[in-house]
């Protein structure tokens, strides 16, 4: 039997029914319900029987669909949208950075220096220091120097991330522990490579996929870091996220997802969740689909789907790594790099597409999506159609504009990560890339040409789950406004002021859309019947509210499945 209704009047919610009318089904009324279904994209009432959504529509006809003994529940006007899909996260990396050092960022070497100082020798009883952030314009082109690091700590490793997480600052014990010398060979030069002294010993500055490989001998998925996975990924479903994309774990795949799947038969694994096997160094390019296969076998279920190929593609502007057309203002001669060829790329596609696994390419240069770009328009002509996959590229900091009408045509998906599109271009990225810093991200030539467009928080770190960068109405207000969040409207915009989006524009990227990217639109993503109920009642209308209080928005009540997994009701 159903458990009894419980009344609470501060959601002015009321029974109609015996216990056992839940076999009968919910009418969900006196609603705004954004549907994401753009047939009818509101609604005011709703019927759930079981885990599916049996009928949408207002408070008669839902009545009428049910008849007597329906259980209602009045939500008093309170919006409903359906459960959010979160398209680029990474909750292994998050959970494992949980005990992380942070740093307030700084542009200042002296004050800097007293940062690391006070950091490592307020912590002395750590094996080792694993932390950050520094701000990758402190040092100029050549990057940081392990012998600073050096005359604070020679004993124990220190590991330090930039604010980006694209590169580490290492002093000469982390290398001597990780086994890096001047023998080392760089992974791709100019790319993902070692720094080096004059005299070819590496510097202390490791970049992009060498980075990743490095810190990997310091990390490890204890009983610890699984807690707060599943912590992790309760607050992402607290926030309405009811399914994901993991997009990667850099060399630590396997353990997460042993850990993700241990949860999964326990019961504990609180979201639907997508995952990929990262692509981020070329050794791995003739395996790379074998090791996708190998993990869905081995930890795959239903809620745990290894079902995508995340190629980490370039770097970022930061560190000069991203794959550009023209040089870096500041490094004649380096334009970047990237991971394959648009050969290679083109037939890695073509094999995805016969073991239908979708792709994810994190993409910040112009020139990598471009070559992209050309790789699937090159898979079409080889198919004689599109590929019957899943092609998204992330990030898309920089995009020629001859490119941005390419999406809809070639049915790459487009995902972004609107947290960031607030972040006003600092004297680092100008320096690099000048006036084209003033117009990056842009992702309204997409959204107005009909291409499917996402969002997602990509975060990789547990500071970014505690200042709310997984937050998904974050990223809807930074979205909407080219502003951060601290200064409201007096904060100073993110150019170009036209690439404010609209809330409905959001909201659909953070769910159709998204289910669309992972191959689940016919069953997630909008409130219609016949797919799950996964509905998340709010305690505002963020389309109604001020453009700076859409942050304050949060779920009363998360359902999944049609099940009450969060708040009341």
């Amino acid at each position: 039997m159903g458990r009894p209704f419980i009344l609470f009047a501060t959601l002015g919610i009321f029974c109609c029914a015996t216990a056992g009318a839940n076999n009968i089904g919910t009418v969900y009324t006196n609603a705004k319900i954004y549907t994401a279904n753009k047939q009818a994209p509101w609604a005011s009432a709703l019927v759930v029987k079981g885990e599916k959504i049996a009928h949408v529509g207002d408070h008669s006809s839902a009545l009428a669909y049910t008849g007597p003994g329906a259980r209602v529940v009045d939500l008093a006007g309170k919006l409903i949208l359906p459960g959010m899909v979160d398209a680029h996260t990474h909750p292994g990396m998050v959970a494992a950075s949980h005990d992380f050092l942070e740093m307030e960022v700084v542009q200042d070497r002296a004050v800097l220096m007293k940062n690391v100082a006070e950091m490592i020798t307020s912590n002395p009883d750590r094996e080792f220091i694993l932390g950050g952030s520094w701000d990758n314009g402190t040092f100029g082109k050549t990057g940081p120097d392990k012998t600073a690091l050096d005359k604070i700590e020679s004993e124990r490793p220190v590991i330090l991330f930039d604010y980006w997480g694209h590169s580490v600052w290492v002093n000469s014990r982390a290398l001597e522990v990780a086994g890096i010398d001047s023998d080392t060979q760089d992974i791709i030069p100019g790319f993902s490579f070692y720094q080096r002294d004059a005299s070819g010993e590496p510097s202390g500055w490791v970049t992009e996929s060498a980075s990743s490989l490095f810190v990997n001998n310091f990390l490890s998925i204890t009983p610890t870091v699984e807690n707060e996975l599943v912590g992790f990924l309760t607050y992402l479903r607290s926030m309405g996220v009811t399914t994901l994309l993991d997009a990667g774990n850099f060399g630590i795949d396997d353990e997460t997802y042993a850990a993700l799947s241990r949860l999964d038969k326990s019961g504990r694994l609180p979201v639907r969740y997508h995952a990929s096997f990262t692509l981020f160094v070329p050794q791995d390019y003739e395996t790379a689909i074998s090791q996708v296969k190998a993990l869905n076998e081995k930890y795959g279920s239903d809620r745990l789907r290894i079902d995508t190929l995340k190629i980490f593609h370039d770097g970022v502007i930061e560190t000069r790594t991203a794959d550009m057309f023209d040089d870096y203002l500041d490094t004649p001669g380096n334009s970047g790099d990237s991971l394959f060829s648009e050969e290679q790329l083109h037939s890695l596609i073509i094999k995805l597409s016969k073991e239908q696994i979708n792709v994810h390419v994190h993409s910040v240069g112009d020139k990598s999506t471009n070559k992209f770009l050309n790789a699937v328009e090159r898979a079409h002509e080889t198919l004689g159609g599109p590929p019957p996959i899943r092609i998204a590229i992330c990030h898309l900091e920089t995009v020629l504009d001859t490119d941005f009408y390419r999406f809809k045509d070639l049915g790459v998906i487009a995902s972004f990560t609107p947290a960031w599109h607030g972040n006003v271009a600092d004297h680092n990225v100008i320096s690099a890339i000048g006036d084209k810093a003033l117009s990056q991200m842009r992702a309204q030539p997409m959204i107005a040409d009909d291409a499917v467009v996402t969002f997602s928080s990509d975060i990789t770190t547990a500071e970014g789950w505690r200042n709310e960068a997984a937050n998904p109405y974050y990223g809807i207000q930074i979205g909407h406004n080219r502003q951060p969040i601290e200064g409201g409207a007096n904060a100073r915009y993110a150019p170009p002021r036209s690439e404010r989006l609209r809330l409905d524009t959001l909201v659909d990227g953070y769910t159709i859309n998204g289910a669309y990217q992972l191959g689940r639109s016919h069953e997630l993503g909008s409130i219609e019947v016949g797919k799950q109920a996964d509905l998340v009642v709010l305690n505002q209308n963020l389309f109604n509210v001020s453009r700076y209080d859409v942050h304050k928005t949060k779920p009363v009540a998360v359902i999944m499945d049609g099940k009450l997994v969060h708040g009341e009701l």
